[in-house]
C-alpha cells in the first residue's frame, strides 16, 4: 500500500494502563501508511487539531469522560471523526450514548454492529484487534518451559468458574494463574501456591509467560457476567480477544474456548485448538502435554497466520479503507 497523502490526528484513550502500548503499536502502524500522523491526548486534540488540520482524527475507546466535550467541539469545526471502540459489546450501556457522535465507527466485535446501526450510525465497521509483531516474538529455540499451563487474566465470573471445576487436575499440573481476584475461587486454598494476585504488567511480562507455557489457557469474557458488564442488553460477543492474537503471534499454544469468529481467523486443529468443557479442556490438554511435536506445529502455524493477517498493519490498512478521506 502506498503512503497516503494525508494528515490523520490520533487521539489515545486517557487509561493509563495497558492502553498505552497498544496506542504506540497503533500510531506506529498509522505512520507506515499515512503522510502526517500526530498522536495527541484527549486534553490536547481540540487545541492540536486547530493548529495542524487534520483530514481526519481517529479517536481510541472514547469512554474516557473527557470526550464528551472534546468529540461535539472538534465537530463543531468541521473535522471528520471516528471512533475505535476496543470493548464491545461490554461497555454498551455506554457506547451507545457516544457512537452517534462520531462520522465512524470501528468496533473490535462484529456482534454489536446491527445495535449501533439501529442508533442511526450509517457507517460502523468491524476492525478486530490485534497483534504487534515487534513486542510478541518467538522464544529462542533452546527455551524451557517453566509452566504445563498458564491462565493470565482478571478473575471474571466464568473464569473462576471454569478454574474451579477444573481446580483437582490443575493441582497436579505445573501451574500458573495471574492476575487480579483470583481469591475468590471456592478452591483458592488448593491452588493458592499456584496463583499469583497481581497486576497483568507489562506486554513483554505477558510474553515471558506466553513463551515459557506449553498449553495457555484462553478464556473470553462473558456477556451475561453483570458485576463487570455495562451490556444490560445482553448483546453476545462475537469476536475473539487480543490476547488469541499475541500468544499466536508469540509463537505459543493455546486452548481456548470457542467465538463465532474464531474460524474466522483461524483453522480450527491446524491453527489452533478450542475446547467447550472442562472435560474437553482436561482431554485435549492432557493429549497436547504428551504431543510436543503436534503442539509446536499448531502453534508455528499460528504464528505464520498472524503475521500474514493479524498485526496492527493489516489492521490499519483495513481501517483506512472504510473512510473517505
Amino acid at each position: 500500500m502506498s503512503i497516503l497523502n494525508k494528515n490523520i490526528l490520533f487521539v489515545q484513550s486517557g487509561i493509563p494502563f495497558y492502553y498505552p502500548s497498544l496506542e504506540m503499536s497503533i500510531y506506529n502502524a498509522l505512520k507506515k501508511v499515512v503522510k502526517t500522523v500526530t498522536m495527541v491526548s484527549n486534553k490536547e486534540a481540540i487545541k492540536t487539531a486547530i493548529k495542524t488540520k487534520p483530514d481526519f482524527i481517529l479517536a481510541l475507546h472514547g469512554l474516557n469522560p473527557d470526550f464528551n466535550h472534546v468529540i461535539p467541539m472538534l465537530k463543531e469545526y468541521g473535522f471528520k471523526t471516528g471512533l475505535w471502540l476496543t470493548d464491545d459489546p461490554y461497555y454498551s450501556d455506554l457506547t451507545q450514548h457516544i457512537v452517534p457522535q462520531y462520522d465512524y465507527v470501528f468496533t473490535q466485535d462484529s456482534g454489536i454492529i446491527d445495535f449501533y446501526q439501529q442508533l442511526g450510525c450509517n457507517d460502523v465497521f468491524y476492525v478486530p484487534l490485534a497483534s504487534d509483531p515487534s513486542i510478541y516474538k518467538p522464544a529462542h529455540n533452546n527455551v524451557s518451559y517453566l509452566y504445563d499451563i498458564t491462565f493470565l487474566g482478571t478473575a471474571f465470573e466464568n473464569r473462576l468458574s471454569f478454574i474451579d471445576s477444573i481446580a483437582d487436575y490443575l493441582k497436579q499440573k505445573n501451574t500458573c494463574i495471574i492476575g487480579y481476584g483470583w481469591e475468590k475461587l471456592q478452591h483458592y486454598e488448593l491452588l493458592k501456591d499456584k496463583i499469583k494476585l497481581k497486576p497483568l504488567g507489562t506486554y513483554e511480562e505477558s510474553l515471558g509467560y506466553y513463551t515459557s507455557t506449553k498449553i495457555n489457557i484462553n478464556m473470553h469474557r462473558s456477556t451475561q457476567d453483570q458485576t463487570l458488564n455495562c451490556n444490560s442488553l445482553q448483546i453476545e460477543a462475537h469476536s475473539i480477544n487480543n490476547r488469541t492474537f499475541e500468544i499466536a503471534n508469540s509463537c505459543a499454544f493455546q486452548l481456548t474456548d470457542v467465538r463465532y469468529n474464531l474460524m474466522k481467523h483461524y483453522m480450527l486443529g491446524s491453527e489452533i485448538e478450542t475446547f467447550d468443557s472442562p472435560t474437553e479442556f482436561i482431554t485435549k490438554a492432557e493429549y497436547y502435554l504428551e504431543h510436543e511435536e503436534q503442539r509446536l506445529q499448531i502453534a508455528t502455524n499460528a504464528y505464520k497466520r498472524t503475521l500474514r493477517e493479524h498485526t496492527y498493519n493489516h489492521r490499519i490498512r483495513q481501517l483506512l479503507d472504510h473512510i473517505n478521506i
